[in-house]
C-alpha cells in the first residue's frame, strides 16, 4: 500500500489465543487507509501459523528473536510507512470507528500527538478511561500511566525521533517513560470518544508478578524519568507526589500478590514521601488488602 494514513504496530509474544481476534479488529475498520505491522517477538506457540492464515494486503508480518516489546515496537516504527503511527497490544481490540475518529480529529487539528479514549473490560466490570476537558500532560504526573498504547497516535517522523526505551528491565513501564518524555515537550491532545478496549484477563493478573522484577522496574523507571532534565522540570513541584505514586503502585501490587512484608515497606515509603496519600483512594485499597 502506498502512503497509508496510519501504520498500526502490534508486538506479540505467545498470544495465539488472542492474536486473530486482535488482528481482525484492525482489518474490520471503517477507515481503510492503513497498514498493519505485526512484530512477532520470538513466539514459540502457534502465533505464526494463525497469522499466516490471514490473507490481507494491508498486513505485514515479521518474526524476530525475543527482545521484549519496546524493541518490537521500535522495530515496527522503523518499518512503518504511514503518516501516523499507533500501537495495539496483541490481546486488545480496536472498535470499528477507531481509525475513523482518530483521522477526523488529526485532520481537523493538525497535531503531532493524540490520545484517544478507551475502556478496560474484564469479567467483573467495564471501566471507561476518558478525561474530558482535562490536561492529559498534567494527569500523567498526578494520576500515573493513564494512557494505553492503543490510544496514542504519533506523526511518523515524531515517533521515529521518540522511540521506546529498550532497557529490558524497564519492560511494562517503557510506555509510561516515553509518554512522559513526550509530555515534557509537547501537548498531548485528547479525543474523548471511546474507540478501543484493553482486555483484562488472567494472564495480566497481578497475582503472577515477580516481586523482584516489579521493584526493579519501578525504581528504574524513577531513575530514568527523574534523571531526564526535561521530565524533571516538567514534573517540577509535583516530584514528591510523582515518586509516591510509583511507591504506592509497588505497595499495592505486592500486597495484592500476598507479599505483605515487602508491600508494607513501600507503603511506609509512600507516606513519608507524600503524607497526603493517607487520604487517597489507593491508600484505602492497600489497607483493605493488608487486613484480608
Amino acid at each position: 500500500m502506498n502512503n497509508p494514513q496510519f501504520s498500526i504496530i502490534i508486538p506479540t509474544y505467545n498470544r495465539g489465543d488472542f492474536i486473530e481476534k486482535t488482528i481482525k479488529s484492525v482489518l474490520n475498520q471503517t477507515f481503510n487507509n492503513f497498514e498493519l505491522i505485526v512484530v512477532d517477538d520470538g513466539s514459540t506457540d502457534n502465533t505464526e501459523e494463525i497469522i499466516s492464515s490471514i490473507t490481507d494486503d494491508r498486513l505485514r508480518y515479521y518474526k524476530k528473536k525475543n527482545e521484549e516489546r519496546a524493541v518490537a515496537r521500535n522495530f515496527g516504527i522503523k518499518k512503518a510507512i504511514g503518516k501516523h503511527i499507533t500501537f495495539l497490544d496483541s490481546d486488545d481490540l480496536f472498535y470499528k470507528n477507531h481509525l475513523f475518529e482518530a483521522n477526523s480529529f488529526i485532520v481537523k487539528n493538525n497535531i503531532e500527538v493524540l490520545f484517544q479514549a478507551y475502556e478496560i473490560i474484564s469479567d467483573k466490570q467495564k471501566k471507561q478511561m476518558l478525561f474530558q476537558n482535562q490536561n492529559i500532560n498534567k494527569l500523567l504526573i498526578t494520576k500515573g500511566n493513564i494512557i494505553s498504547c492503543h490510544g496514542m497516535f504519533l506523526k511518523k517522523e515524531f515517533a521515529q525521533q521518540n522511540l521506546f526505551n529498550e532497557d529490558i528491565n524497564l519492560t511494562a513501564s517503557e510506555d509510561y517513560e516515553l509518554w512522559l518524555r513526550i509530555a515534557s515537550k509537547y501537548k498531548i491532545y485528547h479525543n474523548p470518544i471511546i474507540t478501543s478496549c484493553l482486555i483484562d484477563h488472567d494472564a495480566r493478573s497481578v497475582a503472577n508478578i515477580n516481586k523482584e522484577k516489579l521493584i526493579k522496574r519501578k525504581e528504574l523507571f524513577l531513575k530514568y524519568t527523574l534523571n531526564n532534565q526535561e521530565i524533571a522540570d516538567f514534573i517540577g513541584k509535583q516530584k514528591n507526589k510523582f515518586v509516591a505514586n510509583a511507591y504506592s503502585y509497588i505497595a499495592l501490587h505486592l500486597v495484592l500478590a500476598k507479599y505483605k512484608k515487602e508491600g508494607l515497606k513501600y507503603y511506609i515509603k509512600t507516606i513519608k514521601k507524600y503524607p497526603v496519600f493517607l487520604f487517597k483512594k489507593r491508600n484505602f485499597a492497600i489497607l483493605k488488602h493488608f487486613v484480608k
